[in-house]
């Protein structure tokens, strides 16, 4: 597999649960990721069989994110899903994502964050190498869907998009 140790795209997940158990405990409790997106839903989007989806995972017991991993062949698919106490807060979370990823591209790295319209109260994408992420945004959910490995940027952007359309459904 490629070197993405470094890459800000594939540590999105480890980040959002660093971050989530930072806060006060005001934090809602976390969501349980795994019933955002079933395995038929994320191998459909794909293209291919995935296993896993089925446990969702948080670190702390005080986080707000929980995370569901999903494999198929060498590409890992998570969804991370952060409820916070509002969506006050919920917006300044996602700025700061999308305004850490814009500080990570003006690095010198190769990654690109781009704004994705219609998706919620707000989106964004970064890719990197073999590594891509797509954050969205709605009412107390901020979601992020991360795909790292081959075949990762053989996905076809409208089916990230409408995968992640699909998890904030369920916000």
């Amino acid at each position: 597999m490629a070197r993405i140790s470094h890459s800000h795209v594939s540590t999105c997940c480890a980040l959002a649960i660093v971050a989530s158990v930072s806060g006060s405990a005001a934090r809602a409790a976390a969501p349980n990721s795994c019933s955002f997106l079933t395995p038929a839903a994320v191998a459909s989007a794909i293209g291919q069989p995935v296993t896993g989806g089925t446990q969702s995972v948080v670190n702390d017991p005080s986080s707000s994110t929980s995370i569901c991993m999903y494999r198929a062949g060498s590409l890992l698919i998570s969804l991370s899903v952060n409820r916070l106490p509002s969506a006050a807060a919920a917006r300044a979370e996602y700025e700061d994502e999308l305004s850490n990823s814009r500080a990570h591209d003006s690095s010198g790295s190769a990654q690109k964050t781009a704004l994705v319209p219609g998706l919620g109260d707000g989106a964004f994408s970064a890719a990197d190498g073999p590594a891509i992420g797509l954050t969205g945004l709605r009412g107390s959910f901020v979601i992020g869907i991360g795909l790292v490995g081959g075949g990762a940027t053989a996905v076809p952007q409208e089916r990230l998009r409408n995968l992640l359309q699909t998890a904030l459904s369920h916000s």
